[in-house]
């Protein structure tokens, strides 16, 4: 399999990594180290889908391989400091021994990069126009009305004059909020900003507090 190109992993019975192949050094940007299974994430920068957190040790594709799960299109992001991010598809496979005992696991990795990229954008299109078309559109029809009544606000009864300020202003409170969005997504979604996604909470916090 390593002739062929193929990257596989293999981690022995004492759950230490005891085999890179060529293509899965390419895969992880790093050369083979006999790595225990419980330090695998911390030494191969391996992280979730989308790479907003570092995996756990018994995320890992091959630690759960090792404890007798079959894993099957499980998607790692591998961030190395430096190095550009990638995403793999990792299948891992339980090794058992003549008495079904665990004795590690191996795995096979793809790397998936580009059609992650590909439906990161599809995503992204399709978040800007649920924004545009379902929020946008209509906001900004209320506050044209709510800009329209402010004109006439002198006439109004206090009591109506002071719920259209109110309606007024929760109007541009939420157009903001909108915008904020908006701008998420275009970072979140971005080329190279794969991190991003976990963000929107703190672009909200910091609408809700601006100091």
């Amino acid at each position: 399999m390593c002739r062929a190109g193929i990257a596989v992993v293999v981690l022995d019975e004492y759950g230490c990594l005891s085999m890179l192949s060529p293509s899965s050094e390419r895969l992880l940007q790093q050369p083979f180290a006999a790595v225990p299974a419980e330090s695998l994430a911390e030494a191969f920068h391996l992280f979730s889908e989308g790479g907003g957190r570092r995996l756990r040790a018994d995320e890992v594709p091959i630690v759960r391989a090792s404890r007798g799960e079959m894993v099957e299109n499980a998607i790692v992001t591998v961030k190395v400091p430096g190095q550009p991010v990638r995403h793999l598809r990792v299948d891992a496979t339980p090794i058992s021994g003549t008495e079904g005992r665990p004795q590690g696991a191996w795995a096979v990795m793809t790397d998936v990069t580009n059609l992650v990229a590909t439906a990161r954008g599809e995503l992204n299109r399709s978040l800007a126009e649920t924004v545009n078309h379902s929020l946008r559109t209509p906001l900004t029809a209320v506050l044209g009305h709510a800009e329209l009544m402010m004109d006439q606000r002198d006439r109004l009864p206090t009591d109506a004059a002071a719920s259209l300020q109110a309606l007024r202003r929760a109007s541009h409170r939420l157009n903001d909020v909108v915008t904020w969005i908006s701008d998420w997504i275009d970072l979140a979604y971005a080329p190279g900003s794969e991190a991003r996604g976990a963000d929107l909470a703190d672009y909200l916090d910091r609408l809700r507090d601006p100091s």
